[in-house]
């Protein structure tokens, strides 16, 4: 490169004294070129060139930028030629680069026109960077280029992709106040600005302005304007939109060249469930002698499907055969759609039958979509009807649908179907979650089928998952059902063998079904181990042990050595004091073990161990309230409760002194 201030040249081999002059051995008409800058010279010209917001460059790109332009100084090109380098820039998005090259050329005094600061504007509007572009038109007029009416076009639609309605109106009027006829890209491009910043109205009276200024609209401005209108959800609005559109293309044939503007508009009814407003669009459309494209029945397939109307979308399916227009994809996933909303699933399966006959591959959302909607409707050979289809196109269905299945499985009666779920996750290489196997152990449960709820419980530990003690309680609450106790017991071992703490309720559980079994010795060591694990047992659980007890016929001994091991063993203090012998004479005469509850009453006595009278005095209460339903009871049970009664009575006299 040249020096600065009188510095002999390189590279190029020019050589000036003071800086005006041009390369050595120049072309002729290339004198006239100044040197290009170098050093601080270079530097300061990068300030002026590359523009706040956009990256410098580094050392390297700019040495090649110069060599560049001291070639081009050399070779004396037009401007078509610096245009076509310049969009070669700009299409390998070397933009700021491009840039700082536009700025090295004009200072060169190489020719740069407005077609190149256009070109180089639009790359930045491609970049959403307004301000560059902005600022590049700055640039330009600084340089005495004069901005033509693309300019303005480029950056007033630059402002209004920004939302910067204000600046998009203000260069409208500069463009009017330096004598440029706005055209219809500029107008097209004010009422899309308007319609970003929710301005209905405004964009509506540009339409009118622009016809009043002789600037006739074409279907990309009918198109900005209705998608305005439907962003606004103004489908009135889009609709007078659409019939002035129509008005116009009597004269001008708009709207006839495309099918945009009523598919959006088409799509927007869909939205707000104004199917009969999206046919209204279709005979627009047809009345002005365009034909609806796919992408257009699609729409309004999917509006019918929206409003449940099932009908009018088939009616759709048989205007696109009458259109030639055959259905795709999206046409059997919309009307699929239709009838699942519909809850029409018969005619769902129906139209993926004939969508495989015209050889056309469901998606993975249609597949599922079917799938969900079998198991709502638990139509279980509809499930494994669509699951073998999704295997064959190597869709997997998620754990949670899977876990959905084996509950419709489980509903339905069939427990072999769930289990078979099963084996099809493992085919399809689907690992089940623990959400799966609790699922399958629940519909095991809600079956009585224990076994095969056992194996559903040992192959989920086996497979590492994590198992909730409310899996093994329902395990056990199934042995009470079926009288099982002694596999309870052993749900219990294994329990506490994978390392899973018992809650309450299973404490609770085992507790029932040993009491229910008659297991009341395993009873009494579960309530010891429910009180070490520090839950409370609740005293009906109390009151069931011992009226199994009664039942058991076991002795007035027994019974009160069972209340001493419970109130040592189990019960916390707060329950101790309540004393369980009251409790266990009431169990005996509501049982109508009157003898057995009169034979307690004087052993405790003999023990030292009366009732309080408090307790008598309830007792007693209880008694005479008390109806006894046996038949045999009211015979040979009467005299035993009288001698209940008066054993009773007795202790509720007091001692000589306290009458004294």
């Amino acid at each position: 490169g040249g020096g600065g201030g009188g510095g002999g040249g390189g590279g190029g081999g020019g050589s000036c004294s003071g800086g005006g002059c041009g390369p050595k051995n120049a072309p002729p008409g290339m004198m006239g070129y100044p040197p290009v800058p170098a050093g601080a010279d270079m530097m300061n010209m990068m300030g002026m060139a590359a523009l706040g917001g956009e990256p410098g460059l580094n050392q390297m790109q700019m040495m090649s930028l110069q060599h560049t332009v001291m070639k081009l100084t050399l070779v004396a090109p037009n401007k078509q030629e610096l245009r076509k380098m310049l969009q070669g820039m700009l299409s390998q998005e070397r933009v700021a680069e491009a840039h700082v090259m536009v700025g090295m050329m004009r200072m060169v005094g190489l020719p740069v026109d407005v077609v190149m600061y256009n070109l180089l504007m639009t790359a930045y509007k491609k970049r959403r960077q307004w301000q560059l572009v902005l600022q590049v038109m700055q640039q330009m007029q600084a340089s005495s280029v004069m901005p033509d009416i693309v300019s303005y076009n480029i950056l007033i639609d630059a402002c209004g992709k920004a939302q910067q309605l204000q600046r998009a109106f203000a260069y409208y009027d500069e463009m009017v106040r330096n004598g440029l006829q706005p055209g219809v890209n500029t107008y097209t491009s004010l009422i899309d600005a308007c319609g970003k910043t929710q301005q209905l109205k405004r964009a509506y009276e540009l339409l009118d302005q622009m016809q009043r200024e002789g600037v006739q609209p074409n279907a990309h401005t009918f198109t900005t304007i209705i998608n305005a209108c439907t962003q606004a959800q103004d489908l009135d609005l889009g609709l007078q939109v659409l019939e002035q559109m129509i008005s116009c293309g009597a004269a001008q044939e708009v709207g006839q060249s495309t099918v945009t503007p009523y598919t959006t508009l088409i799509r927007a009814c869909g939205k707000a469930f104004a199917v009969d407003k999206a046919f209204v669009v279709l005979r627009c459309m047809l009345d002005v002698g365009l034909k609806p494209n796919t992408v257009t029945f699609n729409c309004l397939i999917d509006a019918c499907a929206k409003a449940h109307e099932l009908d009018k979308a088939f009616h759709v399916l048989r205007l696109m055969y009458h259109y030639s227009n055959p259905p795709d994809t999206v046409t059997y996933s919309a009307l699929i759609d239709a009838c699942l909303r519909s809850q029409e699933l018969g005619k769902a399966f129906e139209l993926l039958n004939q969508m495989q006959h015209e050889h056309l591959s469901p998606s993975s959302s249609m597949y599922t979509a079917l799938l969900e909607a079998s198991v709502k409707d638990e139509s279980i050979p509809r499930i494994f009807e669509v699951l073998h289809m999704m295997g064959g196109a190597g869709v997997r269905p998620s754990n949670a649908t899977f876990t959905a299945i084996v509950h419709a499985c489980g509903r339905a009666a069939q427990l072999d179907r769930a289990f078979d779920t099963l084996a099809y996750m493992k085919c399809v290489h689907v690992r089940p979650n623990s959400n799966v196997y609790a699922s399958l152990i629940e519909v095991c449960v809600e079956g009585q089928d224990l076994s095969r709820a056992i194996v559903a419980l040992q192959e989920m530990t086996q497979a590492g998952e994590a198992v909730e003690a409310a899996v093994f309680n329902s395990l056990i609450s199934l042995c009470g059902n079926t009288g099982q106790a002694e596999y309870a017991l052993q749900i219990f071992d294994y329990m506490r063998k994978v390392q899973v703490l018992p809650n309450s309720m299973t404490f609770r559980a085992l507790i029932s079904v040993t009491i229910k079994c008659g297991e009341t010795v395993h009873a009494e060591r579960v309530l010891r181990e429910m009180a070490c694990a520090g839950w409370e047992p609740e005293l009906p659980l109390i009151e069931s042990l011992l009226a199994t007890c009664i039942a058991r016929h076991e002795g007035a001994a027994a019974l009160l050595a069972v209340i001493d091991r419970l109130q040592l063993h189990v019960l916390s203090n707060s329950v101790r004091q309540h004393a369980l012998l009251p409790t266990l004479i009431e169990c005996c005469a509501s049982q109508g073990e009157f003898a057995l509850a009169t034979e307690l009453l004087r052993k405790a006595a003999v023990e030292g161990r009366s009732l309080s009278r408090e307790a008598t005095a309830q007792l007693l209460t209880n008694l005479s309230s008390q109806e006894t339903t046996s038949a045999s009871a009211l015979v040979s049970s009467k005299e035993d409760e009288q001698a209940l009664v008066q054993v009773l009575q007795e202790q509720l006299v007091p001692p000589p002194s306290d009458a004294a």
